[in-house]
């Protein structure tokens, strides 16, 4: 009887002695952070946590993703405390979900526009609906937390003016004393330790590391790494469908679509639909290259797909994504077809043999200048010519020409013979 009484005993007096958990809102606010910080204030729930402290410092990052980490902070029963180094943008907003800020020696919050960033332009604002969106979100965390709802939104809207506070053009950021005296923040600190006993938590905390599996996903779904992968791997399957056989420009075209893809799976920001939106894209382009002459609806189809796929994906930084994948797509083609048939590693992307027999040697290629034969298969622009008895690989000027065609050999430079349709 007496164990089960001290047992029970120790069970209520368990929450007392349990130590806060410290989750690092660090670097970009992406999707996969958001998911960190979910599945941190999940587990500190899960295992009775006296509280959650937010180590905030922070550039910002994505609307999205930001609303997500605010959500799960407005909602957890548990108390929660944000130590701020910097919290700009959508870190602002994360900063002013928790029920206490604390303001580190130096930091400073605010600076929370809604841009555009383009890779061949300067970054401009967000057009308005996007700025009341998040204008909107700021006012409400800052009401549900006790804040002052003006500055919260002036941190959001160059356009507000608050006498002595901010003038109109530039949205609002504060120091972290001047964050304390308009009440945004609620003290500052010198260290973690002091913010930690000012808000009345306990001095040990569980830090809860970001998991490998999150900073692959971080890596893999930035908006400069995932375009790469994305424009490399479609360059790499191009170049796969453009020339006969199998070879490695393939496999890599498809390893580095999976890493795509796999970033995004690892914390659900592509899912079934995102990768059918793609497949399907790639089909319909496919079909459009090599079964449709033009360029009709089938490619317009797959382009649509393609666009819904990335969109779906990374949201408010699609654009981005999209124009970057493009820009490295177009570049790569250019090079690929003007500059690596003259390269040993061509030799490695194609299997031989693959029209019956292998390429002439060069010499011999140099005779064919001004011959003039029949497109053995489609040009696209690269394909298969007939000379005479003489299966010959060969590439256009960039357009397409189709098969049975008659065409006259233009230049030839090394392996690559070039040529252009002839007029009957």
């Amino acid at each position: 009887m007496t164990g089960k009484l001290l047992y029970i005993i120790a069970l209520l007096w368990l929450p007392a002695f349990a130590s806060s958990y410290l989750v690092k809102v660090e670097g970009e606010i992406d999707l996969p952070l958001a998911a960190y910080v979910e599945d941190s204030l999940a587990r500190a729930e899960a295992e009775g946590a006296a509280g959650v402290v937010l180590w905030v410092d922070t550039p910002g990052g994505r609307i999205d993703a930001a609303m997500r980490i605010s959500d799960a902070v407005l909602n957890t029963p548990l108390p929660t405390l944000a130590v701020v180094k910097n919290a700009f943008s959508a870190g602002a907003l994360v900063s002013l979900s928790a029920e206490q800020v604390a303001m580190l020696p130096g930091s400073e919050i605010g600076a929370a526009l809604p841009i555009n960033v383009s890779p061949v332009s300067e970054p401009t604002a967000a057009d308005r609906k996007y700025i009341s969106a998040f204008k909107a979100k700021f006012r409400a965390v800052a009401e549900a937390r006790g804040r002052p709802a003006d500055l919260a939104e002036a941190m959001v809207d160059p356009d507000i003016e608050i006498e002595g506070v901010v003038a109109k053009g530039e949205p609002l950021t504060l120091t972290a004393a001047r964050a304390v005296e308009l009440g945004i923040a609620d003290f500052e600190c010198a260290s973690l330790s002091e913010a930690l006993e000012k808000a009345g938590f306990d001095p040990e905390v569980v830090t809860l590391e970001i998991p490998t599996r999150i900073k692959v996903a971080r890596v893999l779904t930035s908006m400069y790494v995932a375009p790469l992968l994305l424009g490399l791997g479609l360059l790499g399957l191009l170049i796969e469908f453009f020339t006969p056989g199998f070879g490695v420009a393939g496999l890599l075209g498809v390893l580095l679509l999976g890493l795509y893809f796999a970033g995004g799976l690892m914390v659900g920001m592509s899912g079934v639909v995102e990768v059918a939106l793609f497949l399907a894209g790639v089909a319909l382009l496919l079909a459009e290259m090599f079964l449709i002459p033009g360029f009709g609806v089938a490619g317009i189809g797959g382009l649509a797909a393609l666009a819904a796929s990335i969109y779906l994906t990374f949201g408010d930084q699609a654009l981005m994504v999209g124009s970057i994948t493009v820009i490295i797509g177009a570049i790569g083609l250019f090079v690929a077809f003007r500059y690596l048939p003259r390269t040993r590693a061509a030799h490695a992307l194609v299997l031989n043999g693959a029209i019956g027999e292998q390429a002439p040697p060069r010499e011999r290629l140099q005779s064919l200048l001004g011959a003039i034969g029949v497109a053995a298969s489609d040009l696209r622009p690269a394909g298969v010519a007939r000379f005479g008895e003489r299966k010959v690989d060969v590439v256009t000027e960039g357009e397409y020409v189709p098969k049975g065609s008659r065409i006259r050999v233009v230049e030839v430079e090394g392996a690559r013979v070039v040529v252009r349709p002839e007029e009957e």
